[in-house]
């Protein structure tokens, strides 16, 4: 019988995108339970570098977004790196999720479960490359180096748990987590 892995690496309170709630980031192998996952996200790799997106409302990030009505976690992550970096990729495995907490009234238009939903984590395969498209979400796509300082990720403050799914990630470490 195989055992559940789950690890937290990380705790972040008062998370800057998210005031007033509590973020833990856990390395895992099976999803949370799916009524908490709102978002999905899919790193893939071109070569040793990790492939990103420039959002309009963001900047430099993962590519990733909100999980559709009716769509699994790993569909959605294929689907948002197809429309934010113009890549066509397979989900390889889990890597984990950032449990968030909020401690706040939930907002009447509010779309995501409350008070706790899960921003999910896949290794992605890269099958192929499209030249980019910008579009209404994405203005350009690239792929850098994860240990490099020049990208400024949305999870830059959780910068130490992301190198360790990173290092878990790089070709060379399929099947090993940090």
């Amino acid at each position: 019988m195989e055992e559940f892995m789950k690890r937290l690496v990380q705790v972040q309170r008062d998370i800057p995108w998210l005031p007033q709630a509590k973020g833990r980031t856990y390395i895992a192998d099976e999803l949370p339970p799916l009524e908490r996952c709102a978002t999905a996200f899919g790193l893939a790799f071109e070569g040793n570098r990790l492939l990103l997106t420039r959002l309009r409302d963001r900047d430099w990030n993962l590519t990733g977004g909100c999980i559709d009505p009716g769509e699994t976690p790993e569909h959605a992550a294929v689907r948002e790196v197809r429309e934010e970096a113009s890549a066509k990729v397979e989900v390889i495995e889990l890597i984990g999720y950032q449990e968030l907490q909020k401690f706040f009234p939930k907002p009447p238009d509010y779309r995501w479960p409350h008070p706790i939903d899960c921003q999910v984590y896949f290794r992605c395969r890269l099958i192929e490359l499209s030249p980019f498209e910008p579009n209404p979400k994405a203005s350009t796509a690239r792929s850098s180096n994860p240990a490099k300082r020049d990208v400024c990720l949305r999870w830059r403050d959780s910068r130490r748990s992301t190198k360790r799914a990173y290092g878990a990630l790089r070709p060379g470490n399929q099947g090993q987590r940090g």
